[in-house]
């Protein structure tokens, strides 16, 4: 197995990361680190823990291409890659051998790990976190579809299929050095599994491998991720995620509701502040949905040729 990890001052969590590598069993046969502009030791400790470290200007980080220059310096004798981000931090040690086992269905593209919020997490982030698919505990399997049923969805729903995550994933090496990551700056991992779904693979969701990982934020902060992820399913697939001030509020809430839930599920974290700021982060986070919303919408993806499984096969 080979990883690939872009970093950029990754500091203590990423450090976390590298020492939760290094006790994989079975070890990666290869790490590859692309750093674009650490100053904060990043580089340094990524070649202490044996990693080839490149190291690539600011400006010209993009994260489908920088994945793939990445992917180009692992050894050719992998069978299998796997995709990192520089926080998420492998849980015990069989994360690796997990990813490597669930590809063992040989319908799987590629597969997701499962995600944790940190132990040091924010009610909120753990919120978060812990309702999205990808904190699932139960397997699951997307696809494979008929070329019929993918050209029959909405923009909706292909928005739901499109499970993979470059939080962690792992991809079978034949397929992916014939595919590649596309020339994006943003959803390399959606891109990823809307390609991987019309060549005719499913999308696994691995719950044995685990990694912890989210983001701490606040209603300051929480804007230019959600509207940049809007932006994306209106510029890349036709959709707005948020079309009106009645989906705003609807959004929103909806997600008062569902911290509401963890928190009563959490009694000991269930705090005035708490509270208050999930009215903020949430508010903040439905309205970035909404400006991203705006704007003319785009086309689905072109599609690319992809090798299906039976040809992989063969």
């Amino acid at each position: 197995m080979g990883v690939v990890i872009p970093t950029l001052r990754g500091g203590d969590r990423f450090r976390e990361c590298l020492d939760a590598l290094g006790r994989q069993q079975p070890a990666a046969d290869a790490l590859v680190v692309v750093d674009s502009g650490s100053d904060d030791g990043t580089t340094e400790a990524a070649r202490a823990s044996g990693a080839e470290v490149i190291e690539i200007p600011p400006a010209s980080f993009r994260h489908g291409p920088t994945r793939n220059l990445g992917y180009e310096a692992l050894p050719a004798d992998v069978d299998v890659v796997v995709f990192m981000v520089q926080d998420a931090v492998p849980q015990g040690t069989g994360f690796l051998a997990a990813l490597e086992a669930a590809l063992a269905d040989e319908r799987l593209g590629a597969v997701t790990a499962r995600q944790l919020p940190p132990s040091d997490a924010s009610p909120l982030t753990c919120s978060t976190v812990e309702r999205s698919p990808f904190a699932s505990a139960e397997a699951r399997c997307v696809g494979p579809f008929a070329a019929d049923q993918l050209e029959a969805l909405s923009p909706a729903g292909w928005r739901g299929l499109l499970a993979l995550d470059s939080v962690a994933l792992a991809i079978r090496r034949p397929l992916f050095e014939r595919l590649r990551y596309r020339d994006t700056d943003f959803a390399e991992d959606a891109l990823l599994a809307y390609d991987l779904l019309w060549g005719g693979w499913a999308l696994g969701h691995a719950p044995a491998a685990v990694v912890e990982h989210g983001h701490e934020y606040d209603g300051g902060t929480v804007g230019d991720r959600y509207e940049q992820d809007a932006r994306f399913f209106r510029e890349r697939f036709g959709l707005r995620v948020r079309p009106g001030l009645l989906s705003v509020l609807k959004g929103w809430v909806a997600e008062l509701a569902a911290d509401r839930r963890w928190l009563a599920a959490h009694p000991e974290r269930r705090t005035a502040a708490a509270l208050q700021a999930s009215s903020s982060l949430r508010w903040a986070q439905v309205l970035a949905q909404y400006r991203g919303s705006k704007g003319a919408l785009g086309a689905l993806p072109e599609r690319r040729p992809v090798p299906g499984p039976a040809e992989l096969a063969a």
